[in-house]
């Protein structure tokens, strides 16, 4: 079945609070742990009421003009069909009520593997440590937690100027 889909045919929408445990369970089904971490927004796709692709992304618990896109996971079955693409694209484009770009400061971090992904959507590196510095303090924390126990993560920014 997987074969037959592409990204082109199904449409990513913005979860619901009634889609928490399902988003929940499809993370813990792809054994890749993700959590809420406050102000959050979540993407999917769907094919038969299942998810099989979502992304997070969060202001954290203390909103500032960052944000950070976390937990963007394909399916094992539907990797490679352009689903993470489709979903970060519609992130990319999401506008506020006033027609500007809501994600204007967009942060992730990933391994150097992915780095091809992330820098051909239009992000950068944002590994140096002036570039970490000005990151709010919670982001900071997290990227310094994250890289002890996967030192080759980087992080990635993606500014958009309205």
């Amino acid at each position: 079945m997987s074969s037959e889909i592409s990204s082109t045919s199904v449409n990513v929408v913005k979860a619901s609070k009634a889609d928490k445990k399902d988003i929940l369970r499809f993370y813990k089904a792809q054994h890749y742990s993700a959590a809420f971490i406050g102000y959050d927004q979540t993407y999917l796709i769907k094919i038969n009421n299942n998810i099989i692709a979502s992304a997070i992304v969060s202001a954290g618990k203390e909103p500032s003009e960052y944000w950070l896109l976390h937990a963007l996971v394909t399916d094992k079955n539907f990797q490679g069909k352009g689903f993470a693409s489709k979903i970060l694209q519609l992130i990319l484009t999401e506008k506020n009520q006033d027609n500007t770009n809501k994600y204007t400061k967009l942060i992730c971090y990933a391994e150097d593997e992915l780095a091809s992904f992330y820098l051909a959507n239009q992000f950068q590196i944002f590994n140096s440590e002036s570039d970490i510095a000005t990151l709010p303090e919670e982001f900071r924390q997290r990227l310094e937690s994250y890289q002890k126990k996967q030192p080759t993560l980087s992080c990635f920014c993606r500014f958009v100027n309205d």
